[in-house]
């Protein structure tokens, strides 16, 4: 752990990295594959942090509709640019210690 020199508080590997520790850095093509793979049960919807999608996928999943939209889902996100998937799908998580 590294100490700032400024207000003593330790700082953390992606601080001297000069990432932003605040943000969930999403992966695209992991989030591709879970569409394709685990898109009737919602998993690519729960990992891009849209949860309430997430549930109308599970709940729904007998259907097999979801699946389908599952790989609706992964297509769009495969034709997506990497800047777009980015602005869209990283957030900034707030701590509160």
């Amino acid at each position: 752990m590294a100490i700032c020199p400024q207000c003593h508080t330790a700082q953390g590997l992606e601080a001297l990295a000069g990432v932003d520790p605040n943000i969930q850095i999403k992966n695209q093509k992991l989030a591709i594959w879970f569409g394709f793979l685990f898109g009737i049960i919602g998993v690519h919807k729960f990992y891009l942090g849209q949860y309430g999608m997430g549930s109308l996928y599970l709940v729904f999943s007998w259907t097999l509709v979801p699946m389908i939209i599952g790989w609706v889902d992964a297509i769009r996100t495969m034709k997506m640019s990497s800047f777009n998937f980015e602005q869209r799908y990283y957030r900034r998580v707030i701590h509160n210690y």
